[in-house]
Formats: C-alpha cells, sequence, structure tokens
C-alpha cells in the first residue's frame, strides 16, 4: 500500500468517527507525533505539576501492587451469590 492509499484509508476512517473526545485524542496524538509548534506534552504543566511529575517517574513501578492472592482474597465476595 503507497502513501497516498494510507493516506485516502485515514481519512475515510477520521470521517467516520462520531465521537468528540475521539478526535481530540487524535488531534493531540498528531499535534504530538508531528510536534505542531514545537509543543512538549509537559509545557502546559506548572511547577508544582512538573515536581510531581518528576517524582512519580521516580516511583518503583510495582509500589502499589498487590499479589495475586491477596487479590482474589479482597475480592472474594464479589465472586459469590
Amino acid at each position: 500500500m503507497n502513501l497516498t492509499e494510507r493516506r485516502a484509508i485515514l481519512v475515510s476512517q477520521i470521517n467516520n468517527i462520531k465521537d468528540a473526545r475521539t478526535l481530540e485524542m487524535l488531534e493531540e496524538t498528531l499535534a504530538y507525533y508531528t510536534h505542531i509548534g514545537n509543543v512538549d506534552i509537559t509545557d502546559g504543566l506548572n511547577e508544582y505539576q512538573m515536581r510531581e511529575l518528576a517524582s512519580l517517574m521516580q516511583e518503583p513501578a510495582e509500589k502499589d501492587t498487590i499479589s495475586e492472592e491477596e487479590f482474589k482474597k479482597i475480592f472474594a465476595r464479589w465472586g459469590s451469590k
């Protein structure tokens, strides 16, 4: 499939989107990947938000996880009638 065909398929798919939020997400994604106006996703964050984001990046990924056994114990009552 050449570039023109891909474009035509994408335009058709975009024209069939009925949800405004989906179009917004598409716009944001395109802006990010095409660097329209050289805008970075963090440009709109204030100093506090940037510090918070930086501290969250330093946290271990497994910080708030529980084992499968713990999960099963916690949610066991929803599995019973």
